[in-house]
């Protein structure tokens, strides 16, 4: 397992103070490099090119320009990927903002919470974007989660036996095959699960299993290869069943 930086912002705004407790924010909690700062528009312009950020926090009342009209003038030139979110003292742009295509909208001074929903909003937007070419061109990738740390960790596939929902906690969370537990966000629904990879299969409302691991279908459960063979919880759920055959079968 790799704990690594997984996403680089850049910080606009013309207030040097400002820049650096979002920076510290973002660098100290969540999994984000602050790849560049700049204080007006017309030096942002050419570092942010440079850059190719993933985030780019603007700040909309800027020196020279506004942070909506900069948005505006800078568009064609980011990767189709990136993601502006408006960084202000006031709300009464906000609108505009929405209209200018902005992914997200923090409020000075910022708050951990408020910071904390944005970056779990772009990572599973990140998430739910990977097309399917880039899950099947590797049959053991290495997978993203966003642990209930707010870690965000890469686990290889194949060290990945299932994902359990764990009903007391009301969260799921990812079982290895050396029996390590990781607890996941509150936020990671099935539906961010299964996007991980071709090969999770669900087999009941509260199982997710890797395929590559499962040994043998014994009536109503999942037996997984050594050492997880052991294991008698991964029940079989009779909606999930024929799909989990099929994949089963295709291996």
């Amino acid at each position: 397992m790799n704990r690594q930086k997984l996403t680089k912002a850049f910080i606009v705004d013309d207030n040097t103070e400002a820049i650096e407790l979002l920076r510290r924010m973002l660098e100290n909690n969540f999994s984000v490099t602050v790849a560049g700062t700049a204080t007006d528009a017309e030096s942002a312009a050419s570092l942010i090119v440079k850059t190719e950020p993933d985030l780019i926090f603007l700040d909309v009342e800027l020196p020279t320009m506004s942070g909506l009209e900069f948005c505006t003038m800078i568009r064609n030139e980011l990767k189709p990927e990136t993601k502006v979110v408006f960084y202000t003292g006031h709300d009464k742009y906000m609108l505009e903002a929405i209209r200018r295509q902005a992914f997200d909208y923090l409020m000075k001074p910022p708050t951990e919470q408020d910071l904390s929903q944005i970056m779990t909003r772009y990572y599973e937007n990140k998430l739910a974007g990977i097309p399917q070419s880039a899950k099947t061109a590797n049959r053991q990738p290495i997978i993203l989660v966003v642990n209930s740390m707010n870690e965000h960790l890469t686990l290889r596939l194949q060290d990945c036996a299932f994902f359990r929902y764990n009903q007391e906690r009301r969260l799921w969370e990812v079982v290895c095959m050396n029996n390590t537990v990781y607890m996941l966000r509150h936020r990671t629904t099935t539906e961010i699960i299964l996007n991980y990879s071709i090969d999770l299969v669900q087999i009941h409302k509260r199982y997710i299993v890797n395929i590559n691991h499962i040994k043998k279908i014994q009536d109503a459960y999942c037996i997984l290869n050594e050492p997880m063979d052991d294991c008698r919880e991964l029940k079989i759920s009779r909606n999930y069943r024929q799909n989990l055959l099929a994949m089963f079968y295709a291996l």
